[in-house]
């Protein structure tokens, strides 16, 4: 019976959210948060009927599986998330990990659709606007220690406000449109995973190229396919104001880039605690080796050196320095270096994003519909 419980802890581990919310609230209200968009979503997906719910049900797939395979992958295993209420996996995937992959990859292929593309042109749109979702998210969730990064992995050196450019890369790539629901989601990471190969693993890899340019290729890349799908749009792809534009998609937009806006103004990250499981103590001159997509060995450390590391968003000033060998123990949020670049920042990104997602779900095409009768669908195309 014991050894039934404990199997059952590694799948399945349950925290109290008052002991999140005396050491981390920001984590909590973004926990919280993202199961209010998550069914937002699904509420959605499910009234619209016909691919809808597959494709919220596809990125739920994909988010389990990007995430499995990357604990568990030592050359890839990179990243560690703060202890939300409901862990998986050896406490090692919050439950509103997964849903934050529907939060915004069927919230983006929804708003993208009513633009009425190419359909060759569509994906490369979805990308951009999941990135675009994506960047207050990454930029906040680091600084507020919602997770944390390995800390000499190769692939994530080249940053930004500690996020790695990889991580707009892998976003970008990461896009899909429903064929099969379990074709999807199982296999989407590793045709994702392809993508790094003609820009960022030869330029990066191969020529020491700086991330930030390969991602800025890509970006310019899809931008012009989107551009280009967009020259000849359906008759239908411009209209007036649609009305009942604002719905649950809509909701979680406005709410998602408000909440990033209030969290970089109230929130203090100096007084925040993490606790949980981080990359592992050791030694400082213990490395591992790993391989790239193009087959060439590169090395970083086994362990995080706590005399020797760079990650300016988190020291041990709350606590006492872990032991060798730890890999649950106490980091510490670091204040704003320049506050108000933060607030410049996230608030542009912000109201940038808003702009864009109101363009495209207040003034393209109505929503597509399926699985409606016949004559309603014929109605609709003359209205």
């Amino acid at each position: 019976m014991y050894l039934f419980f404990k199997d059952l802890e590694w799948w399945v581990s349950i925290r109290h959210p008052k002991e999140i919310w005396e050491n981390h609230p920001s984590y909590l209200v973004g926990e919280v948060t993202f199961y209010i968009f998550g069914l937002l979503t699904l509420k959605h997906a499910l009234r619209l009927r016909g691919r809808f719910p597959y494709l919220w049900l596809a990125s739920v797939l994909h988010g389990l599986t990007v995430e499995s395979i990357s604990y568990f992958l030592p050359d890839i295993d990179n990243f560690w998330h703060a202890q939300s209420m409901v862990m998986l996996l050896g406490r090692r995937l919050p439950l509103h990990i997964i849903i934050v992959y529907p939060v915004f990859i069927y919230t983006a292929s929804v708003a993208v659709a009513r633009l009425r593309l190419s359909r060759w042109a569509e994906p490369f749109a979805v990308g951009l606007a999941v990135v675009l979702i994506d960047i207050p998210f990454d930029i906040m969730g680091i600084k507020l220690l919602w997770w944390t990064w390995h800390d000499t992995d190769p692939n994530l050196f080249d940053r930004m406000y500690w996020v790695p450019w990889n991580s707009y890369y892998f976003h970008a790539t990461f896009f899909k449109e429903i064929i099969c629901c379990l074709l999807t989601g199982m296999f989407s990471f590793p045709l994702g995973t392809l993508q790094f190969i003609p820009i960022y693993h030869t330029l990066h890899d191969k020529y020491h190229i700086h991330t930030e340019v390969c991602v800025f290729l890509l970006i310019g890349v899809y931008m012009l396919m989107w551009w280009t799908g967009d020259r000849h749009p359906e008759h239908d792809a411009r209209t007036l104001p649609n009305k009942g534009w604002f719905d649950e998609l809509a909701l979680v937009i406005y709410l998602h880039y408000f909440l990033y806006m209030l969290l970089v103004f109230i929130d203090e990250p100096q007084n925040i605690k993490s606790i949980g499981v981080h990359e592992m103590i050791g030694e400082c001159n213990a490395t591992t080796s790993m391989v790239t997509a193009l087959g060439q060995t590169v090395s970083k450390r086994k362990y995080l050196c706590l005399n020797d590391y760079d990650e300016g968003y988190y020291d041990f000033h709350c606590a006492d320095p872990p032991q060798h060998g730890t890999e649950w123990y106490t980091i510490c949020g670091n204040g704003y270096t320049n506050h108000m670049e933060y607030e410049v920042i996230i608030t542009g990104l912000s109201l940038f994003g808003l702009y864009v997602y109101t363009q495209m779900m207040k003034y393209s095409g109505r929503q597509a519909r399926t699985g409606l009768p016949r004559a309603v669908m014929h109605k609709m195309k003359r209205h």
